[in-house]
């Protein structure tokens, strides 16, 4: 069964299979065989391979048809502090949260409506 999310991926960045192949330290052939699906990749493979495209590991297996979202290091951290507040702290971040979001997007939208 043929790769696409791995071609899709690749040709998304615009690079090359010899590009993802040195990345990955084996030959180009050895990796169109991953996209071709003739060859399936080692553990180690798909930890680089999802890190190269900064997508999850499920993606790269088939399990979700959309790239879900990758938190970065910076969000998962904040989002442990987030776990870590009391009932009044979570309540006070939400609050903050959507007043951001709503001038981020009331910004967006007077910079719409005035162009």
């Amino acid at each position: 069964m043929e790769n696409l999310k791995l071609r899709k991926l690749r040709e998304e960045k615009n690079i090359t299979q010899s590009e993802v192949a040195n990345y990955l330290m084996i030959s180009r052939s050895a990796y169109a065989h991953y996209e071709s699906g003739t060859r399936q990749m080692n553990y180690e493979t798909l930890f680089l391979l999802a890190d190269y495209y900064s997508v999850g590991i499920d993606y790269l297996l088939g399990r979700y048809e959309t790239n879900p979202k990758v938190v970065s290091k910076k969000e998962s951290h904040l989002i442990d502090f987030y776990r870590l507040l009391d009932e009044r702290g979570k309540a006070a971040v939400e609050s903050t949260l959507n007043f951001e979001y709503e001038q981020s997007n009331n910004e967006k939208t007077s910079k719409k409506v005035s162009v």
